[in-house]
Order: C-alpha cells, then sequence, then structure tokens
C-alpha cells in the first residue's frame, strides 16, 4: 500500500509540475505576441506618423515652391537641372575612367622601355589606335561640353525668371523666393566644381598624352636600334663572307665592269647621326640602295684586288656607301681624290663627310 502511495503521489506531482509548465509556456506565448503587436502597432504609428509629416512638408513644398505661375516656371526648370546634373557626372566619370586608362597604360609602357634599355624584355602590348582613341575621346569631350553648356543655360534661364518674380512684385524674403534664390546659388557652385574637375582632368590627360608620346618615341627608338644592330651584324657578315670567298679575277676588269648606282656630287656631301662608323672623311666609290647591287659591287671590287673595301648604311636616305679609304683632314681626302689614279673602281670617287 504504501509503494502505490507513493506512485500515485509522484504520479500527481508530475501532473502538477505539467499543468505548471503549459501554464508558463502559454503565459510566455501571449507575452510575446502581446509584445510583437505593440511593436507592430508602434512601427505603423510612427510609418503614419513619417507619411503624414512627408505629406505636409510637401504640401508645404509646394506652397514654397509653385507659389505662382513663374515659381512653377522656376520649378519645372530646378527639375530639369537634377535630371541634366545625373547626365553630366556620368560624363565626367567617363572621362575620369579614361584618365585612369590613360595612366596605366603609359606607366605600361614607361616600365617597358626602362626594362629594354637593362635588357630585360617584356612581350611589348600592341599600339592603340591613336586615331580611333582620340576620336572617341574628343566625342566624349564634346559631350561633356554641351551637357555643361546646356546645364549653366538652364541655371541663367532659372535665374532670369527669378529676377523676373522679384521685378514683377515678389518680396525676395520671402520663403519661395529664398528657397530658389539658395537653389540658383547651390547649382552655380555645383557647375564651378564641375568646370573645376573637368578642367583637371583635360589638364591631366594632355600631361599624360605628352609623356606618352614622348614614351612611344623611346620604344620607335628603342626598335630602330635593336633593327640596326641587327642590320649592321649581318652586312658586317656579308662583307666578311665576300671578302673571304671571292677570288682574284683572272681578267682585268674595267669601269664597264661596275655599277657606281647613284651618281654623286662632285662636292663634298655632308651626312649626320650615320651608326657603326666614326667621324671623317671617307672615299665614296659606289651608293647604291638594292643589296644585290651593293655585293655585286663589291665581289667586283674584291675580285680586282681591293680588300680593305667597306661600307656604311645611311638610315636617314637608306643607301649604302662603298669606300676603302677615310681621312681625318678634308685636305687629305681632297688630295686622295685628286690622285685617285686609273682603277675601274674609283671612276666616280666622291667624298663624304660624316659628323
Amino acid at each position: 500500500l504504501a509503494a502505490a502511495q507513493a506512485q500515485a503521489d509522484e504520479e500527481a506531482r508530475l501532473a502538477e509540475a505539467a499543468a505548471a509548465q503549459a501554464q508558463a509556456d502559454e503565459e510566455a506565448r501571449l507575452a510575446e505576441e502581446a509584445a510583437a503587436q505593440a511593436q507592430a502597432d508602434e512601427e505603423a504609428r510612427l510609418a503614419a506618423e513619417a507619411a503624414a509629416q512627408a505629406q505636409a512638408d510637401e504640401e508645404v513644398n509646394i506652397e514654397i515652391t509653385q507659389k505662382d505661375a513663374l515659381a512653377k516656371s522656376m520649378y519645372a526648370l530646378t527639375e530639369e537641372t537634377k535630371e541634366s546634373k545625373e547626365e553630366q557626372d556620368a560624363l565626367l566619370i567617363r572621362l575620369n575612367e579614361v584618365v585612369i586608362t590613360k595612366e596605366k597604360d603609359l606607366k605600361d609602357l614607361k616600365e617597358e622601355n626602362d626594362l629594354s634599355e637593362q635588357g630585360i624584355y617584356l612581350e611589348p602590348k600592341p599600339f592603340k589606335s591613336i586615331s580611333a582613341e582620340n576620336r572617341a575621346l574628343e566625342a566624349l569631350k564634346s559631350d561633356l561640353e554641351k551637357a555643361m553648356s546646356s546645364r549653366n543655360q538652364t541655371i541663367v534661364e532659372l535665374e532670369n525668371l527669378y529676377n523676373q518674380r522679384i521685378k514683377k512684385g515678389s518680396n525676395k524674403n520671402d520663403a519661395t523666393s529664398q528657397y530658389y534664390l539658395e537653389t540658383i546659388q547651390t547649382l552655380r557652385a555645383e557647375q564651378v566644381e564641375s568646370e573645376r574637375t573637368r578642367a583637371n582632368l583635360v589638364s591631366t590627360l594632355e600631361t599624360i598624352n605628352i609623356a606618352t608620346e614622348i614614351e612611344r618615341k623611346r620604344r620607335i627608338k628603342r626598335a630602330l636600334y635593336d633593327n640596326e644592330k641587327d642590320r649592321y651584324n649581318k652586312d658586317m657578315a656579308t662583307l666578311e663572307r665576300i671578302k673571304n670567298t671571292t677570288p682574284i679575277s683572272s681578267e682585268p676588269l674595267t669601269a664597264e665592269d661596275f655599277n657606281f648606282g647613284e651618281e654623286q656630287s662632285s662636292n663634298v656631301q655632308i651626312l649626320k647621326d650615320v651608326q657603326n662608323v666614326d667621324n671623317g672623311y671617307y672615299m665614296i666609290i659606289a651608293v647604291h640602295e638594292n643589296i644585290n647591287d651593293r655585293d655585286t659591287f663589291l665581289e667586283k671590287v674584291v675580285s680586282a684586288g681591293e680588300s680593305k673595301v667597306n661600307f656604311f648604311y645611311d638610315v636617314n636616305t637608306s643607301k649604302y656607301f662603298i669606300y676603302y679609304e677615310k681621312f681625318d683632314y678634308v685636305e687629305e681626302a681632297m688630295r686622295a681624290l685628286q690622285t685617285k689614279g686609273d682603277k675601274p673602281y674609283n671612276g666616280k670617287m666622291s667624298v663624304v663627310k660624316i659628323e
């Protein structure tokens, strides 16, 4: 009996605890729902108040900004300036993006040139179409100029309406007049800042373009130098081959056997910036543009017994000047010209000064 009673007591206790827990859970749920409802009610109240305030503000704003016919026209122009500012700002952003791109291109080109001069080769980035870039840039600058000019004109029209309204008797200290006066001042300040930004971007572009042109010329000059170096090495290898493989002619050669190429002046010709040769006076015996004609002439000179024959290339005229004597002074060169003798390859001899 005692055990049965104990079990019954325990079951009663558990039932009571479960009922208490259920009641507590329900009370917590109801409290949570009440709190959520209270929060929702508060948010709805605040939203309603905000909407009412916004509507009231809008009504006040309309009363101020559209008080009369001139004010309504001014309001329309003000709205127009908002739209035009978006267009103007978008164009300024695009112009700034062009500046960023060109700055990066300049940096890359300068790095390529600097490393090239140190003997470090980078795969060169291809030249962009300058004409296409310039056309796109000029179109962008033109669009920006038109947008800014149009917005400036709208501001002028707004200011004219403001002055017209004051002249017609409106109080310049009333809310409408003050609103549009402040609006005009704000718009003008915006335009001053936009113009400053535009001018800075254009100035930066001009600086970048000048620096880029310098770097482009550096790159071209380097390429020409490399090409000229390759040309010189090949030319000297050809000359060495001709001297080593051309036998002395078994029959005497005459002037008719030689193609002297371009006719030279009897006066001393001056060439500047010729690569791979020293300054001085050269006794030129032939001038050729064509490599085959040059080599044929060299072979015949060697076969005639002149082993000192040599030549240089003038990049400015794209011609090969063939010689076998060089002097430091003009008097020496002129004496050599007068005493050139009757060698068959000397028939068209002239003097070229390299400086």
